[in-house]
């Protein structure tokens, strides 16, 4: 009997090629479903990969990351220091459902809408991430929870900065931190995808968007990230002069291929980023 782990790494490498020349599944890969950003990536992101998503406040980082993880075809695993697991429920909803996060929290929802919850309820019902908090641990409590869901390819971590453990040496503890995910993502042959602020970015600079060296943290997500996103909002800055809705995924760094930004639509209030090519 032949073990995965007695077969050479080139051999793999053929076996996977010849499966995919006869059209079947990359089990390596995983198809965010967002259109433009999987043809940028050549299908998708990789198990093993650490994937860095920076923006501005409210840009939206989080809800892009949930959206990815909303469209996945295997279960995600959400983990969040921002909020509640049910505050992440309530937003999975509105977006899946297109109905206004203002409604579903103030109940002023018409019959249609009511509809479209229990609709997309039921579709989230096999599917939706697994969403837990965790506001202490650390790295140990992020690994516990990775370990009791075997099932999923991609872990989101929402944010870096939540990681912490302690508040002393921060850029310091910041940049291990980073090391540690990319090391777990290859150990658990998970995808990781993480988000985080955007220290370095000068807001009085004349273009605003993102570049690598605004993650700060002495360069370390540059260094140990596969995949490093960035979101730009026009509207952010000069709402008069911007396209409502409009933003850009920008592809900073791509160790497996080259860098770019595809254009992504924000419905403000659904939470839901849309793919333009959509």
């Amino acid at each position: 009997m032949t073990h995965d782990h007695d077969i050479s790494p080139l051999t793999r490498l053929v076996a996977r090629l010849d499966r995919a020349t006869a059209g079947e599944a990359d089990l390596d890969l995983i198809a965010t479903n967002f259109p433009s950003l999987d043809k940028a990536l050549a299908g998708g992101v990789r198990r093993g990969d650490l994937v860095v998503l920076g923006g501005d406040d409210s840009a939206g980082c989080s809800a892009l990351a949930l959206g990815i993880a909303l469209r996945l075809q295997h279960r995600a695993l959400f983990l969040t220091s921002e909020m509640h697991p049910d505050r992440v429920y309530e937003r999975a909803l509105a977006n899946t459902a297109r109905v206004s996060l203002e409604n579903i929290r103030m109940g002023t929802i018409s019959d249609d809408e009511r509809i479209r919850l229990a609709t997309a309820a039921v579709s989230m019902r096999d599917q939706a991430p697994v969403v837990e908090t965790f506001t202490g641990g650390g790295l140990p409590r992020i690994e516990a929870a990775i370990g009791a869901t075997p099932a999923a390819r991609l872990v989101v971590i929402d944010t870096l900065e939540g990681v912490l453990h302690r508040d002393h040496g921060h850029d310091e503890a910041l940049s291990y931190a980073v090391v540690a995910l990319k090391r777990l993502a290859l150990l658990k042959n998970i995808a990781v995808l993480l988000t985080t602020h955007l220290p370095g970015l000068d807001r009085s600079r004349a273009d605003r968007r993102p570049r690598l060296t605004d993650f700060g943290i002495g360069g370390a997500v540059g260094a140990q990230a596969d995949l490093v996103l960035a979101l730009y909002r026009e509207e952010l800055y000069d709402f008069d002069h911007g396209v409502s809705g409009g933003a850009e995924l920008l592809i900073l760094k791509n160790r497996d291929g080259a860098r770019g930004y595809v254009d992504l639509f924000f419905e403000t209030r659904y939470g839901r980023f849309e793919d333009v090519a959509e």
